[in-house]
């Protein structure tokens, strides 16, 4: 026998091995099998493959309601050992809230995440964590997000300006009822590009015309396309079970630091700009910029990690909100009655401006449209977490052993047992959303709704307990909850609804007929829209708009 096939043989066996023996570490001592367990699974893939590829997060969705019950056991790929997928509201607070360093990424995200969006908040884990935390968070108070309202306004009045340009010049491709075919992520994300440049570093990115902005949007589209592929889908069983490839020069891995190196340029540049100016001890400046380099002294924040966050806070902060007021847009252009009503609302109200206050409490559809819309169609479609150590995890909604029939209130995990928590499996729960939890209705936030006969208003209680829902922001898991809680949600918020309004105020957006207009969603870096049948076709989310002045 050859040396080489000798070796080989030695290297697979010792693989094997590894494996097994990590499998069986893992549910040594564990309650995995005291719950209910996802039927079929492939030798290889096991059920990764299915989670990943399946369109709005049906996996999950469907084993959750096969199993009857919040929890169950799934196979992981490459031999990894069973994963825990789970939607019980008090497991999920005891990961994210109670014990959330007891809960880390796995071993291959992080070095993505850096890759990506370098050492910034999403990347830090324990105490690195909390200090990033405790220095960013003055930057995102109210009277922060306050201050940055005229530029985030500008965004959004050229936005339309923009959009009402290119009907009135299309003329020629309108249809009968005048309207025209767009994709608003095109139009959003520029517009939202735009603003976290401007109250980042005071960044003009001219609405994505500059060629940096061409650039970043480029780098980002070309990471999202790479994640739809099939080879996209495998890459990341792959690397779950050889952590190790994230090193590796292979091009969709170092495609993920494009944009994080052209904002990480511009940031510099505009770093010397403020220290010649010496602007960095004056308290004049309020972009995100001038804020973190006057606490860099206080929180002992190195220049590099500035950097890193303001490329995190970009790519992050433009991409995940340009999403939302698509999806919203998709939403309303779909269930009529519910654009016309917040139309109504938006047209009626007593300031031709709202201010950031009346944002935030005094336009209640455009709360339950925002609210709707992000349950539907959250910015992420799961998030996974290791266990640190064993561990306990409590169960609201108890369980029966598939074995004994038993209930369970609680399950023992081991340590470095993954965790899968799908936030769409969480909103689209029957259980506690109602048999239309898959359904656009934005009513169901509002506590009165008019009556049948458009008279008395009749009382309406359609949303889950507190004890039915996460403790995140509304009872959602969008933004995450507890330490992890999105630090950027007010800024978000206030960008969202902003731009939905003047939208809305200012164009009808209507569906694409037939099964050209219909989308299903897939996870590629954040959830990603396109036609259904049509995925090899990239992100697309058609619509129909016309201007209403």
């Amino acid at each position: 026998m050859s040396t080489l096939p000798t070796g080989l043989f030695i290297a697979s066996g010792a693989l094997i091995l590894y494996f097994v023996i990590g499998r069986w570490y893992k549910s040594g001592g564990s309650d995995l099998e005291s719950i209910p367990r996802a039927p079929g699974g492939h030798w290889l893939w096991g059920h990764e493959r299915d989670a990943l590829i399946k369109p709005n997060g049906s996996f999950y969705t469907e084993n959750f309601e096969k199993c009857g019950a919040p929890v169950f056991a799934m196979k992981g790929g490459f031999f990894s050992g069973d994963i825990l997928a789970i939607r019980d509201p008090a497991a999920i607070t005891h990961i994210f809230t109670r014990h959330p360093y007891d809960y880390h990424k796995s071993a291959f995200i992080r070095p993505l995440v850096e890759r990506l969006l370098g050492r910034s908040l999403p990347w830090a884990e324990g105490d690195e964590h909390k200090r990033q935390r405790v220095a960013l968070a003055p930057v995102f108070t109210h009277e922060s997000i306050k201050r940055m309202e005229p530029e985030v306004r500008h965004a959004s009045d050229t936005l339309v300006h923009l959009i009402a340009e290119t009907i009135n010049s299309n003329s020629s491709t309108k249809t009968g009822d005048n309207t025209i075919e767009i994709d608003p992520l095109t139009w959003t994300c520029r517009a939202t590009l735009q603003i976290i440049g401007s109250v980042g570093f005071g960044q003009d990115f001219e609405m994505g015309g500059s060629d940096d902005a061409k650039g970043i949007l480029a780098a980002v589209h070309e990471v999202v396309e790479l994640g739809m592929t099939p080879a996209g889908f495998i890459a990341p069983l792959v690397l779950r079970a050889f952590p190790f490839i994230t090193d590796l020069p292979v091009k969709a891995i170092q495609a993920h630091g494009k944009a994080k190196t052209i904002l990480r340029r511009l940031a510099a540049v505009k770093v010397e700009e403020k220290r010649r100016m010496n602007d960095d001890k004056d308290v004049g400046g309020k972009d995100f910029l001038s804020m973190l380099l006057k606490m860099q002294d206080v929180y002992n924040v190195e220049l590099n990690q500035i950097l890193d966050q303001l490329a995190m806070f970009t790519l992050v902060g433009h991409d995940t909100t340009a999403y939302g007021i698509s999806f919203a847009l998709y939403n309303l252009a779909h269930n009529k009655p519910a654009q016309d009503r917040l139309r109504n609302e938006l047209l009626a109200f007593h300031s031709s401006e709202p201010t950031y206050d009346d944002f935030s409490n005094r336009l209640p559809m455009l709360e339950a449209v925002t609210k709707e819309s992000l349950r539907i169609f959250p910015p992420t479609m799961h998030t996974e977490r290791i266990a640190l150590k064993d561990d306990i995890l409590p169960l609201r909604n108890p369980i029966r052993d598939p074995r004994t029939g038993e209930e369970v209130h609680s399950l023992a995990i081991k340590r470095g047992q993954t965790i899968h928590i799908s936030h769409m499996a969480l909103h689209r729960d029957k259980s506690v959303w109602g048999e239309d939890a898959s359904e656009f209705k934005p009513e169901r936030w509002l506590s009165t709704l008019p009556g049948n006969d458009g008279g008395d208003e009749s009382t309406v209680h359609s949303l889950p307990p507190p004890s039915g829902s996460t403790r995140g922001w509304s009872g959602l898991f969008s933004f995450i909850e507890g330490p992890r809680l999105c630090i950027g949600l007010r800024l978000a918020l206030f960008q969202y609804k902003v731009m939905l309004a003047d939208l809305i105020k200012n164009f009808e957006f209507l569906p694409v007929e037939g099964p050209d207009g219909l989308i299903e969603t897939v996870f590629s870096v954040t959830n990603q829209p396109y036609v259904i049948g049509k995925k090899s076709e990239g992100v697309k989310l058609p619509l129909r708009v016309r201007c209403l002045h």
